[in-house]
């Protein structure tokens, strides 16, 4: 009986050595999962201010786009007026050459 109560108190030892050993790893874990949060916290507060950072110059510089885009609008109609224009003249030139070139050949004739 001494033997068996030798075997049964050296396993109750392992089992709290091994316990401790479990509430130690345990500890550390959440410390380094503390420290993590922690880091992580940071950088989504810096992520966050950069964010900020980044919306506040885009409102800055959306009533620029806005004027750019309105002036581009314009600039592509004054270009299609401008072609038209520069077509329809083209067209009158041309009937002028053709007035002026049957015109002169019908008096050779």
């Amino acid at each position: 009986m001494a033997g068996k109560l030798d075997e049964i108190s050296r396993a109750i030892g392992a089992l709290e050595t091994s316990v401790r050993d479990l509430k130690r790893r345990l500890e550390e874990s959440r410390e380094l999962q503390a420290r993590q949060h922690a880091d992580n916290s940071a950088a989504l507060r810096e992520l966050a201010e950069k964010l900020d950072q980044h919306a506040v110059a885009v409102a800055t510089i959306r009533p620029t786009v806005a004027s750019l885009e309105l002036s581009r609008s314009k600039l592509a109609t004054w270009a299609s007026i401008g072609l038209a224009a520069f077509m329809i003249l083209g067209w009158i030139v041309e009937a002028g050459v053709k007035w002026c070139l049957s015109w002169a050949l019908s008096h050779f004739h």
